[in-house]
C-alpha cells in the first residue's frame, strides 16, 4: 500500500491509499472509490472522468473482430460496418445528417446536435449542429482529427432521434465515424482518442451478451507498454460471455496521448447481441 497526494480544486493538499498492489506477474493498482468520486465532482486538478458506451445487435462473423456500434443500421451501409475508419492526423471536414425529415430544427425530433472532437493538435472542442433532416450539413470545423463523442441537445415533441444521425468525412458519406441510433438520444459508440497533453489511467471495464451465443470481447487501444503504436490496436483486456455479463473488470493501464480505445467482438456465430461499457481517468501529463 502506498500513499497518493494530489491537490484540489484550490491547491489544498489531499491523500488517498491505494491498494491491490497485485504481484509480479500480474501487477495492477486499483484506485480507491473516493478518489474516483472526487475525479468525477472535478475536486482533482489535473484529473477527469473519461467513459465510452457501446451497443451492437446481431455481431457477425469476422476475423478482424466486430467494432461494437451500430453502424449496420444505417442506410445506405458505410464503407466499412465492421471497422470505424479513422480520420486523417491532419483532419478534415466532417458532414452530420439523419435518415428521417423530422430529425430538423422545426420538426419533432431532433433539433440539435452536439459533436466533441479532437483536432488537428489533438485539443478537445465541440460543435454544435442544427439539423436539417435528410439534408446534409456541413460543420464549420475542417480540422477534425477524431470524434469523440455526439449528443442531443435540442429536441421536439417526440423527445429522441427519429431517424439515424451519422457524421461521415464530408468528401466520402461512406466513411462513417459515428452516430446516433433511432430513438436514442446519444452515441453508443465505445471509441476514444486520448487527448493531447493527457493519459488515461483505464480503471474498468464491463461487456454483456444477450443472445446466447459466444462471443469474445476484446477492449484494445494504439499502444502497447506506454509507446504509441499509431492504428496498431493491441489488446488490453478480453473475455469470453455466452448469455451473461461481467462488470468492473479492472485494468487499470496507462494509455498515451493520441492512442485510440474501443471495444470489439469475435462471434462463434451469428446472433449475438453485444453491449460494453468502460471508464477511466484522464490525467494532465506534467
Amino acid at each position: 500500500m502506498s500513499t497518493i497526494k494530489v491537490l484540489d480544486g484550490n491547491g489544498a493538499e489531499k491523500f488517498y491509499k491505494t491498494i491491490g498492489a497485485g504481484t509480479l506477474l500480474d501487477p495492477h493498482l486499483s484506485i480507491p472509490a473516493d478518489f474516483i468520486t472526487e475525479v468525477i465532482a472535478g475536486n482533482v486538478k489535473g484529473y477527469k472522468g473519461f467513459k465510452a458506451l457501446g451497443e451492437r445487435e446481431n455481431v457477425p462473423i469476422d476475423s478482424k473482430g466486430a467494432d461494437i456500434w451500430k453502424g449496420s443500421d444505417l442506410s445506405p451501409a458505410p464503407t466499412n460496418i465492421n471497422q470505424i475508419p479513422i480520420p486523417p492526423d491532419v483532419g478534415e471536414q466532417m458532414t452530420v445528417v439523419s435518415e428521417d425529415a423530422n430529425d430538423t430544427n422545426a420538426g419533432t425530433g431532433v433539433h440539435t446536435v452536439r459533436i466533441h472532437y479532437l483536432d488537428a493538435s489533438g485539443v478537445e472542442m465541440q460543435e454544435d449542429i442544427t439539423m436539417n433532416g435528410t439534408t446534409p450539413v456541413n460543420m464549420v470545423a475542417t480540422d477534425i482529427r477524431f470524434v469523440q463523442d455526439m449528443h442531443t441537445v435540442a429536441v421536439g415533441s417526440n423527445g429522441f432521434a427519429e431517424g439515424n444521425i451519422k457524421i461521415y468525412a464530408t468528401s466520402d458519406s461512406g466513411l462513417v465515424y459515428n452516430m446516433i441510433a433511432l430513438g436514442g438520444n446519444k452515441s453508443l459508440v465505445p471509441h476514444r482518442m486520448i487527448p493531447a497533453g493527457k493519459e488515461l489511467i483505464q480503471a474498468v471495464w464491463g461487456i454483456s451478451e444477450s443472445g446466447n451465443q459466444r462471443i469474445a470481447f476484446m477492449i484494445r487501444s494504439t499502444d502497447m507498454y506506454g509507446e504509441l503504436l499509431p492504428r496498431v490496436f493491441c489488446p488490453k483486456g478480453t473475455k469470453y460471455l455466452k448469455g451473461s455479463s461481467a462488470d468492473n473488470i479492472i485494468l487499470n493501464d496507462k494509455i498515451p496521448a493520441f492512442s485510440i480505445v474501443k471495444v470489439s467482438g469475435w462471434a462463434d456465430q451469428a446472433g449475438s447481441e453485444a453491449s460494453c461499457s468502460w471508464f477511466g481517468v484522464l490525467r494532465d501529463i506534467v
